[in-house]
């Protein structure tokens, strides 16, 4: 509407005709006409009158607005797309621009405008670009907003930090009434009365404040009025310390807004900011171009990260259209063709995963219902750092009208009504006990405040128990009255070593451990799939933490030396497990000994058997007698050839390292990586040492998994120990789950340690959860560059002129926004933590100044009694997860629903139960004896008391007698098995079963000679073979001899896709997709008759073969080791497969043996005690039956079952 529109219109509506309203401006009737009609325009100076003359301001007349809605906008840019059907640039362009200046401050509509007619200027071959292009870029660069906003009001960063401060000083101002209360109390403070007072009233001016402008100044020119120092012989002294600290508060809060937000006036500040525009430009426009860039050079390289795939999948189902948005015709179809969509974890999803899932619904349609069910718990969004947006589901949650009503005809309805979008509140809890539900409650009701984190802990939103645990008395259980409360446990640390502190919690943790897993009157849980009570198991524990780095790893190591099994999931706090460290060391001196660290290391170890004393006197002795050389290996090679005396048995101590070592990089190049870590793991006795540690089974359970993770690695294409430890480095530099060998860490026995974050989605018996009064990392705020998704960029300015560097209104209004959303994710984080236990919650933590921080704590505590809830400001200040529970449980226990049980440990140990909870219950942590630390001997338990040798008396060792099997391989294959087992010097030692033994006895040396014959083409081949020669430089054509024959079967059978074989042609192929992809060389292929294999797969074992592959029940060349006799036995499994719960085992052949009965009863003879000890390996790995033994015979083109 123009000027001469809105005059006739207010002129109308305030019952004025022509001539009276130029009587009273003073002006003609004529003119008046003219300007209704148009011709000609009021005097500036006459702009005023008129106004006040229709009672509206100068902006209304003008028809002046500042912003339009987000519809309005849409409607401009759908007409200038409009206009581009029928009208050329030119006219568009000056439509487009007369908008513009209408409204030249609303920034979303001036980049949408830019947008559209850039995007024209690009597809219209017909108009020069160059004439309008400056306009354009004109009106990008006045969208800096932010930082060339001339109207600070307009400005969303201030209008944000604007409104964060007026919510805390309104907080104050609540906080002063009080202390006014008390300071006019008979006992009160009342000589603090006049700097109270002054202090609130300067607040009623800042919380009056009507902008940003106005704000600034009342802040900046705040004083504080000093306390008087008269003496008050009638007020309490609580109460003084109360007003004292509640006013030194407020002074620290004014103090951070003027040292890191309003540094200056407001004037010098929004000069700096405006200053900073031009760089804040170039920094965005130069993340443009990496990102394109970047786009382009992973297309040319073929490279897609799943982020780019969500984008791909967004471009296929919205298209735009300047900055509208078009559903394309595959979303349409999409649509139609999903009933529903149903969304798990909604609170966790981000706005292009909103996109994609709003694309393929029908919430778009204005005909049909809308399809899309979200479930979530936004007090469990903990993903921001994943981009997730938990302003989502709140937007909805509070849009959504709640639904009551339990009829289910009724909730069918309201869920298919467009018109009825609704919320249904699932508030039963079927995980935990009541009273964790209830602590729970009491400490989100109060610190949840929907202005600062967006949440409102109230009714609808608090747990309620929906399992009835059952009674038990005759066991002992967390049902019982004594043992119902949570348990809050601060340790009494010294400042300056934080690992002392995650120590001490350690410790601690330990302590609880053991006494929940006494045997005397032990601790019984309720497991709801036996619908009963059982023991409580290591398994049942978890160890919570807000981190793992730094925590992880002490955790599972005190808690591995007090003979506990623990394990923490990732890989790198697996590889920082003691016994894993040093094997680990132990391959990287074996690949390369020029490395110092892994050499100390390994030296101090099982392995080396050095002392750190005799490490000592190596470097002093061998840095002289190496002179140069520094490095550990040179010096030790230095003294074992030294003639000094005084290093005689030294000499002789490195001389046998080096021996070993030399030994073990021999084997390095010759064996594989499974087979060499093997060697080192058992045969040197190392895996019966770890066993004999604390929490042995544990910790061998950890040697397993490096067996298991090195044969995993046999089965890629890189080989070598060099590429195994790169592997290793990607292992933890990935984080990559580990589990132990017995399954995944849900299974095993052992307490497990995790992060919160890792823990979300689980449920454990007990948790403990570790940290509570670790700092809340803020570092995201104090960076030098900060970034909020909402608000944008904030930066220090710099001055080159001055050379000064100062931080800008914006970056400290960014700061605080992104610190507030920092501690709003640590209260959900916190949240999460709680939730997790079932019936027992322990929460510990160590503190400095215990008691400063109780009386904290305390005081918060009466103000929560108070107000109920935490303050905006309150929020503000919290730094630790402490912060938030402490003031919880010290409130008296009538103000709460559940226990609290807060405990002191002070720095002797001893067990404080807190007075100030006023709780009657007493938790068994006051009958845990402290864990004390001595060094001890592990045979008799005492303290350790060092001797002379003279005075020690040592009683002479009984005689010793050898284990008449202390000679035997602590590993053997089953090859091996076989030949042991024919030599009759071996029958005594053989531990197979006596029928097996008999059935070889009958088989006589020729019998075991045929077993390796081989053809008389191949074994000229053998002897024309000169070991001198390699193959690859002699002139004799390269063949295959009988064993490699063999693995090349083995191997078209085991990559064999029996999904795509119906012909002889079909493997043929298959054969060569395998030589093209590697899997095996051409020199292999050639030897395999294409006939034999396509004879295999059409034989009844090979169809049956081919049906379990389609169920997913057949394994292939499957590694095996299983304990036999006090021996491992290892081996290949060719084929297994399942059928009706059974073991269906295959084992190919291809022996040249005679046709008919002769050669199957020779391949029987030959390999049934083979294919029985693959028996009994699958039995006990697997606990299914065999119930047949098959081998195949490729030479004879069939079948043989064994009995």
């Amino acid at each position: 509407m123009n000027i001469a529109e809105s005059i006739r219109k207010y002129r109308k509506a305030s019952g004025l005709t022509q001539e009276e309203m130029a009587k009273r401006l003073g002006v003609t009737t004529p003119a008046v006409s003219k300007w209704e009609n148009g011709i000609t325009n009021p005097d500036i100076a006459l702009l005023a009158p008129i106004a006040r003359l229709f009672h509206i301001s100068v902006d209304t007349l003008l028809s002046y607005r500042e912003r339009l809605t987000d519809d309005e906008i849409n409607a401009i840019v759908q007409k200038i797309n409009d206009m581009f059907a029928t009208e050329d640039f030119a006219t568009v362009y000056e439509w487009a621009e007369r908008k513009i200046k209408e409204y030249p401050s609303c920034n979303k509509l001036i980049w949408n405008v830019a947008i559209v007619l850039e995007a024209r200027l690009i597809v219209d071959d017909k108009t020069d670009g160059e004439l309008y292009e400056p306009q354009i870029y004109t009106w990008y660069e006045q969208v800096l907003d932010t930082y060339t906003s001339i109207d600070n009001g307009s400005n969303k960063v201030l209008a944000n930090l604007y409104e964060s401060i007026v919510y805390s000083i309104s907080d104050y101002k609540k906080k002063y009434e009080y202390m006014i209360e008390v300071c006019n109390r008979p006992d009160g403070p009342v000589s603090y009365l006049s700097a109270v007072n002054s202090d609130y009233m300067a607040i009623c001016g800042i919380v009056n404040s009507q902008d940003i402008n106005e704000l600034a100044k009342r802040i900046s020119n705040i004083s504080f009025e000093r306390l008087s120092t008269k003496k008050m012989p009638d007020a309490l002294d609580e109460l003084k310390e109360y007003v004292k600290g509640q006013r030194d508060k407020y002074k620290k809060y004014i103090a951070g807004l003027t040292k890191n937000v309003f540094t200056a006036d407001i004037d010098s500040l929004m000069e700096d900011v405006h200053a900073n525009a031009m760089a804040v430009g170039m920094m965005v426009q130069l993340s443009k171009d990496f990102a394109e860039r970047m786009q382009t050079e992973k297309k040319d390289r073929g490279i897609v990260e799943f982020n780019d795939i969500e984008h791909y999948a967004l471009d296929i189902l919205v298209r735009k259209n300047g900055i509208d948005k078009e559903y394309t015709g595959v979303a349409d179809e999409l649509a139609k063709y999903f009933d529903e969509i149903l969304i798990d974890e909604y609170q966790d999803s981000n706005q292009l995963q909103e996109e994609i899932l709003t694309a393929i619904s029908r919430e778009r349609l204005d005909d049909k219902p809308d399809n899309m069910y979200m479930v979530g718990d936004v007090k469990q969004s903990i993903y921001k750092f994943r981009l997730a947006c938990p302003e989502l589901f709140m937007k909805k949650y509070y849009s959504y009208q709640t639904y009551k009503n339990d009829n289910a005809e009724d909730i069918k309805e309201a869920l298919t009504d467009k018109q009825k979008a609704c919320r249904i509140e699932l508030q039963k809890n079927f995980r935990s006990r009541k009273n964790i539900l209830d602590t729970t409650n009491d400490v989100f009701y109060r610190v949840m405040n929907r202005n600062y984190c967006g949440i409102e802990y109230d009714g609808s939103q608090q747990l309620n128990c929906g399992l009835d645990y059952p009674e038990c008395n005759d066991k002992r259980n967390f049902g019982w009255e004594s043992e119902k409360s949570t348990d809050v446990v601060l340790i009494d640390t010294s400042e300056d070593d934080e690992n002392s502190s995650i120590e001490a919690e350690a410790l601690y943790a330990v302590k609880r451990i053991k006494a929940l897993m006494t045997d005397e009157n032990p601790y019984y849980v309720y497991d709801t799939d036996l619908s009963d009570y059982r023991r409580i198991q290591y398994g049942d524990i978890a160890i919570l933490t807000r981190t793992l780095t730094g925590w992880a790893d002490t955790f599972v190591n005190v808690l591995l030396d007090n003979d506990i099994p623990a394990m923490a999931e990732t890989a790198q706090q697996y590889f920082k497990v003691r016994e894993i460290k040093v094997l680990i060391s132990l391959l990287t001196c074996i690949d390369n000994p020029m490395q110092d660290i892994p050499m100390a290391s390994v030296m101090l170890s099982y392995f080396g058997g050095f002392t750190e004393d005799e490490l000592a006197m190596l470097r002093v002795y061998g840095k002289n007698a190496s002179k140069t050389d520094k490095l550990f290996i040179k010096q030790i090679k230095a003294v074992k050839e030294s003639g000094d005396a005084a290093l005689k048995e030294l000499s002789y101590k490195c001389g046998s390292f080096l021996d070993k070592l030399a030994a073990l990089r021999k084997k390095s190049r010759l064996m594989t990586i499974y087979d060499l870590l093997w060697d080192i793991v058992y045969n040197t006795g190392y895996y019966d040492y770890v066993g004999t540690m604390p929490a042995g089974k544990k910790r061998q359970s950890n040697i397993d998994v490096l067996l298991d993770r090195a044969s995993s690695f046999e089965g890629t294409s890189y080989s070598g120990l060099f590429n195994f430890l790169r592997y290793i480095e990607r292992l933890q530099k990935y984080d990559i789950e580990l589990t132990d060998s017995q399954g995944s860490g849900v299974g095993s026995d052992a307490v497990r340690v995790m992060s919160i974050h890792k823990s979300k989605g689980l449920e454990f018996p007990v948790v403990i959860m570790a940290g509570l009064n670790k700092q809340i990392n803020k570092m995201d705020a104090r960076n030098r560059l900060v970034i909020d998704q909402e608000l944008g960029i904030g930066t220090d300015y710099v001055n080159l002129d001055k050379h000064t560097k100062t931080s800008t209104i914006i970056k400290g209004a960014v700061a605080r926004k992104i610190l507030r959303d920092s501690i709003s994710e640590e209260e959900r984080v916190l949240y999460v933590a709680m939730t997790r236990a079932r019936e027992k919650l322990i929460m510990i933590g160590s503190v400095t100044g215990t008691d400063k921080k109780m009386s904290a704590w305390q005081m918060l505590s009466v103000e929560l009694a108070s107000n109920g809830i935490y303050s905006y400001a309150e929020c503000e200040n919290i730094d630790k997860y402490s912060d938030m529970v402490m003031p919880v449980a010290l409130m008296d226990k009538a103000l709460n629903s559940g226990t609290f049980n807060v405990c002191i440990i002070t720095a002797d140990e001893d067990v404080v139960c807190d007075t100030a909870v006023g709780n009657d219950q007493v938790s068994d942590t006051d009958n845990v004896q402290p864990c004390v630390i001595d060094n001890t001997r592990l045979d008799e338990g005492m303290p350790y008391i060092k001797e002379e040798a003279s005075d020690m008396n040592i009683s002479e060792l009984p005689e010793y007698i050898k284990d008449p099997d202390a000679d035997r391989k602590v590993k053997v294959t089953v090859s091996e098995l076989k030949k042991m087992q024919n030599d009759s010097d071996y029958d005594n030692n053989a531990f197979m079963p006596d029928d097996i033994k008999a059935a070889y006895k009958e088989a006589d040396k020729d019998e075991w000679e045929a077993a390796d014959r081989i053809t008389n083409q191949e074994k000229a081949e053998d002897e024309e073979f000169i070991p001198t020669i390699p193959d690859f430089i002699s002139d004799k054509e390269e063949t295959l001899r009988a064993n490699e024959r063999g693995t090349a079967y083995h191997r078209v059978m085991e990559c064999l896709d029996y999904n795509k074989i119906e012909s002889l042609d079909d493997v043929k192929a298959d054969i060569k997709k395998m030589v093209d992809s590697e899997k095996m060389n051409s020199m292999q292929a050639g030897c395999i008759r294409a006939e034999d294999v396509y004879e295999f797969v059409k034989s009844p074992i090979g169809q049956r073969i081919k049906e379990a592959v389609k169920k997913n029940n057949v394994r292939r060349e499957q590694p095996f080791m299983f304990e036999y006799d006090r021996q491992l036995v290892q081996g290949v499994i060719d084929l297994y497969m399942i059928e009706d719960d059974k073991i269906v085992l295959v084992d190919y052949k291809t022996d040249r043996v005679k046709k008919g009965k002769t050669g199957e009863q020779e391949l029987i003879r030959r390999y049934s005690v083979q294919l029985d000890y693959y028996a009994l390996a699958l039995v006990q790995l697997t606990g299914l039956e065999v119930k047949e033994k098959i081998i195949y015979s490729f030479a004879l083109g069939k079948q043989i079952s064994l009995e």
